[in-house]
């Protein structure tokens, strides 16, 4: 019977209950850094792990209070409390079937008077959209918490996780008490915790996250940790993070003034290459259809998604490098191609009717694949639109690099067969018209120096850990000294071109100071 509730209600409450062992471990860790509570508090308590390992392990409790919105796992655990083989005649428990979002913390926070709390759990592993999508109602008041606007809100920056609400309405709730914080997180959950230090500065002290195995743990492939914390004492910028089981330190991140980097101590040592890029970093083209925009080719004929022949002009059709295509320093060849319809995002494309027919009959014939479109972004925008396009797709030289994939190295792409090679919307880019540009901005990006700052500032852990924002921070005009025309293998007449092309587009200081030509 308990088996059909977990599994019942699992997906809905991004249900992923501790086991006894990893709660019993969490409890023991806490107590071996001196934390003795007095209150217990499990703000979405399940099926009640967390508060049995903390009676079985802390001698000093005198109330507990835990929350569920799920009554059956409120039975499941007063059955636990009832066999508790230690005695509970001089602890209160409090056990409230109740939403976390509407519950009034008052209840809790009134009856603390100055004892020692640990607030301690694994709140839901689960977005706000996710539950959106499958008509949860265990969902916030208000969806966009953060107050995200305009095209954030559209395009993600909008969505949240639940655990990050809850443990936000925690801090705020028991900042006035002596709380320590213990709740099981996913990595991007703590990390945007600590990002929010620079400007809510909550009174947090000794953040430290301890890495967890959760395929091991909870048999889900995501980066999780323990993230414990005081909630009073300081305000602290950066978090330690230790593997949890052997409690070895690993590194730091956090705030180093006002850059917030994936590890302290490798940053302080590249932090110059922290700025602007000389550069517009681009996406690459998105169209959100791939069985109908992009083909392959079987004996010199294109085939789509559904395993058609399509017959189009061949003017529309464009050389594809997905990720899985960036490989080593050059890219030569390609294993796609895809259907351009638009060199800019607001080109009519009811032009393609009388400019190639058989395209815009294509298009027509799978209408109801491409106007089904989900993203908002297709929105009063042309009909068989895209996304990612401008005059940086068809440039003949790109650099680019994989959005997807855990490694920062940079690739260079040219025409593939006599045709402009464009990027999916999974790589990033910069577009270039000379090689030499391409190829000294290429080797710059791949040098040592450069790519040392890219792995202070990038979370791996992270779901896209390239990203804009990321790429946008790599000011690599510093590294322009690094190089001469002999160890890029061009001219003395190449390297002086593309030298002065990076400095005319360089933003920083720097760059309007040095000049770095080679001399004779």
């Amino acid at each position: 019977m308990h088996e059909l509730i977990i599994n019942e209600k699992k997906n809905e409450y991004g249900d992923w209950q501790t086991n006894m062992s990893l709660a019993i471990s969490v409890c023991e860790h806490i107590k071996s850094k001196g934390i003795f509570p007095q209150v217990i508090v499990e703000p979405t308590c399940g099926q009640g792990n967390f508060i049995v390992a903390a009676l079985l392990t802390f001698d000093t409790i005198e109330d507990v209070y835990g929350i569920e919105i799920y009554k059956p796992y409120i039975e499941i655990l007063k059955d636990k409390l009832h066999n508790f083989g230690k005695t509970l005649d001089k602890i209160n428990i409090h056990l409230f079937h109740e939403n976390i979002f509407d519950f009034d913390f008052r209840k809790i926070t009134e009856c603390v008077n100055g004892r020692t709390v640990l607030a301690i759990g694994n709140p839901p592993w689960v977005t706000n959209s996710k539950l959106g999508e499958i008509g949860s109602d265990n969902l916030p008041i208000k969806n966009n918490f953060k107050k995200v606007k305009g095209l954030d809100a559209i395009t993600g920056k909008g969505n949240f996780d639940i655990a990050e609400y809850i443990c936000i309405k925690i801090i705020e709730m028991f900042s006035k008490e002596n709380v320590y914080f213990a709740f099981l997180l996913k990595n991007s959950v703590i990390k945007n915790l600590v990002y929010e230090q620079k400007a809510v500065k909550n009174s947090l002290s000794d953040i430290s996250q301890y890495n967890i195995d959760a395929q091991k743990e909870f048999n889900v492939s995501v980066s999780a940790a323990l993230l414990t914390m005081r909630l009073f004492g300081g305000h602290e910028r950066n978090c330690k993070v230790f593997d949890f089981y052997t409690k070895n330190m690993l590194y730091s991140y956090g705030w180093v003034n006002d850059k917030f980097v994936a590890d302290v101590d490798k940053y302080v040592k590249t932090q110059g290459f922290d700025g602007t890029s000389p550069f517009i970093w681009r996406s690459g083209v998105k169209h959100d259809c791939s069985k109908v925009m992009e083909l392959s080719k079987d004996n010199d004929q294109y085939i789509n998604g559904f395993g058609e022949i399509v017959d189009i002009e061949d003017d529309v059709v464009y050389p594809l490098i997905k990720s899985s295509d960036v490989k080593g320093e050059i890219i030569r060849q390609n294993r796609k191609y895809v259907i351009i319809t638009q060199h800019s995002t607001n080109e009519d494309t009811r032009l393609m009717k009388w400019k190639y027919p058989k395209a815009y009959q294509y298009l027509v014939e799978h209408k109801e694949y491409l106007d089904n479109r989900k993203s908002s972004i297709y929105k009063d925008r042309p009909r068989f639109c895209m996304f990612g396009i401008g005059d940086y797709t068809f440039k003949k030289y790109k650099v680019i690099i994989s959005g997807l994939y855990k490694q920062t190295s940079f690739s260079i792409v040219s025409n593939i067969n006599g045709k402009t090679a464009v990027c999916d919307d999974t790589c990033y880019l910069l577009g270039f018209d000379d090689y030499d540009v391409a190829w000294f901005t290429l080797r710059i990006l791949n040098s040592q120096p450069i790519q040392d700052f890219i792995n202070s500032i990038c979370f791996y852990d992270s779901k896209r850990a390239i990203n804009k924002d990321l790429l946008m921070r790599i000011n690599f005009f510093p590294a322009i000294n690094l190089w001469n025309s002999q160890n890029l293998k061009l001219t003395r007449e190449g390297f002086i071109r593309a030298t002065k092309y990076i400095i005319q587009h360089s933003n920083t200081v720097m760059a309007q100071q040095c000049i770095a030509f080679e001399t004779i």
